[in-house]
């Protein structure tokens, strides 16, 4: 997914803030938008690790986009 998509998904998060919108990528990740922290939410399934980006689309983007393309070694 390319980081425009990936940074209009987001924005559409803070847009809809009032309803509830989480996108799921089974056995990879959850994304969600908190309206009452001002928090972006990415679950990663395979170490349970939840982050969070407090209003800051353009990190929360850089940590989905490695998520969803990562460098894989012989890219190196």
């Amino acid at each position: 997914m390319s980081i425009t998509k990936i940074k209009e998904m987001l924005r559409n998060l803070i847009e809809y803030e009032d309803s509830t919108i989480t996108h799921t990528i089974p056995g990879l990740i959850e994304l969600l938008y908190c309206k009452a922290s001002q928090t972006f939410q990415i679950t990663t399934f395979l170490d349970d690790k939840v982050s969070t980006y407090y209003y800051d689309i353009d990190t929360a983007c850089d940590a989905l986009y490695l998520i969803l393309n990562p460098v894989k070694e012989n890219d190196l």
